[in-house]
């Protein structure tokens, strides 16, 4: 079953219009606080300093691909780390253009996995998934508590930010509880997969072979509970986790070193902890383009960086994570289609009886 998964197709002319749209918001924005006194900001940016953003930016996923993969290798996969960095990153590209509330990215480390780990099983690879989502999900909704809390006790924050944040932690937690209790509780989640098997049926007119989705179901809980019960290895796999988070944090330090503005740490991943998690959001653009951005310069003004230099270090900031990101994960994603192609001639040369003398 987890070999006829279907890799997300992205919608390059969907994609680039939403890409342009939030480029312009948020260079319409940049224009009313003075393009031209940005533009003198970035222009003093040190760029042997700037590099070590874009080693951080590598080291996150480096550290979250570590995380993914000692879950995986409790479920005996035999894939290498490489590849299982190189997925993670195709699912941060897939995730960046096609805006899905990150359907599109896990969707695309299943269809990876199932083509390069030949031993893997839908319902413990998505298992996998499921468990490093909980488990990379912690450090971001922690971060951006301390975050907030360190914020209104040191800063006078815009009362629209303060509202975007607060009500992004209530759906974030509320969405974090329920999914946990969807993947432990048999029950309901038998119940979900009921009511998505009739929508599906009455939406297609036509029938779906309930059993068989129903053990699908139960395999993965198992799958789930095999992995709770995996102490050491749930540690190791938060301690990569927070490692990854840590990096991501340090990326927007490195920013505001390489244009040379001094700033407490503590805001820094006060600011940075609140504004990746609105990155990781079903937002309608991608990777959060124009929103994200304005409200990282609001919060960076807030806490006491000029207009300008809060400006340019988000521009700073969104080069080294999310564009870079982007085009890495792409680089990644073309080097795996073209792996999955060579494996898949291979295993059809091999079934091909020999001629007879």
């Amino acid at each position: 079953m987890v070999q006829d998964l279907e890799l997300p197709t992205i919608n390059a002319q969907k994609s680039t219009v939403l890409v342009i749209l939030g480029l312009s918001a948020y260079f319409a924005y940049l224009y009313s606080l003075g393009l031209c006194e940005v533009t003198e900001s970035l222009a003093q940016v040190d760029l042997a300093i700037f590099g070590l953003a874009f080693l951080l930016s590598l080291l996150d996923v480096v550290f979250n691909a570590l995380s993914w993969k000692t879950l995986i290798r409790e479920l005996n996969y035999r894939i290498s780390l490489a590849d299982v960095f190189f997925i993670y990153m195709s699912s941060i590209f897939l995730n960046n253009l096609i805006p899905s509330g990150s359907v599109s990215g896990e969707t695309g480390r299943l269809y990876f996995l199932s083509k390069i780990a030949g031993n893997a099983r839908l319902e413990s690879s998505t298992a996998s998934v499921a468990a490093t989502r909980i488990i990379t999900a912690i450090p971001f909704v922690l971060g951006m508590s301390l975050g907030l809390a360190y914020l209104l006790l040191y800063y006078e924050i815009p009362s629209w930010a303060l509202t975007t944040c607060f009500s992004m932690i209530f759906l974030m937690v509320s969405a974090g509880v329920l999914f946990i209790g969807v993947c432990f509780s048999e029950n309901l989640l038998q119940r979900v997969v009921n009511v998505l098997i009739d929508q599906v049926e009455v939406l297609f007119n036509r029938s779906i072979n309930r059993n068989f989705y129903c053990e699908i179901t139960r395999q993965f809980q198992q799958s789930m509970l095999l992995l709770r019960n995996r102490n050491g290895p749930l540690i190791l796999s938060s301690f990569w986790a927070f490692a990854g988070w840590l990096s991501l944090n340090l990326v927007a330090f490195a920013a505001f070193r390489s244009l040379g503005v001094e700033i407490p740490l503590f805001a820094v991943f006060a600011v940075y902890s609140v504004i990746m998690v609105f990155q990781n959001l079903p937002l309608i653009l991608p990777g959060g383009l124009g929103i994200v951005d304005i409200l990282m310069t609001a919060l960076f003004t807030a806490v006491g960086v000029s207009l300008h230099d809060a400006a340019a270090v988000t521009i700073l900031a969104r080069v080294a994570q999310l564009w870079f990101h982007t085009l890495l994960g792409g680089i990644c994603t073309a080097y795996l289609l073209r792996k999955v192609g060579k494996n898949e001639a291979k295993r059809g040369a091999s079934r091909i009886p020999a001629a007879g003398p």
